[in-house]
């Protein structure tokens, strides 16, 4: 599926609020109600949209400590298991990536406490050979994209 300008619109709409009606996407972009709906029916089955999801303030669930933990594991297949397992099953860690440099591994934490951190990285380094940690906290924030720019 190739993208014209209208789908682009479309999905830049829906990327600044996916709950945008959409009689307002149809007046934007100057297509029928039924077009848009067509064209977001294609865009999802496409994979263009992947979900629609809502972004919680974490400070109104006392979540006020965010960083990133770099993580390099002892290599071995049961170890790289246990590894992913802890991070699925642990609702503070919001991101992992596997990254290239210095560490395998980055992740983005974000707990209410020091102690729940502390916590945190000592009950990963139980569950997974950890050769090497380094943690740096996020003191603030000023550009947080949900989604890509297009």
């Amino acid at each position: 599926m190739k993208l014209d300008n209208i789908d682009l619109n479309i999905l830049r709409e829906l990327s600044k609020d996916a709950r945008v009606p959409l009689s307002t996407i149809s007046s934007r972009v100057n297509l029928s109600i039924p077009a848009i709906s067509e064209r977001i029916k294609k865009l999802e089955k496409g994979k263009y949209i992947e979900k629609y999801t809502v972004i919680l303030n974490p400070e109104k669930f006392n979540k006020t400590l965010t960083c990133l933990a770099f993580i390099t594991l002892r290599y071995s297949e049961s170890e790289l298991n246990s590894f992913r397992k802890f991070i699925k099953s642990n609702p503070d860690i919001v991101e992992c990536h596997l990254i290239t440099g210095e560490h395998e591994y980055v992740l983005k934490i974000v707990t209410d406490s020091p102690e729940s951190l502390g916590n945190l990285l000592e009950s990963l380094r139980k569950s997974a050979d950890v050769l090497t940690s380094s943690t740096s906290i996020i003191l603030s924030t000023f550009k947080n994209d949900a989604s890509i720019n297009i």
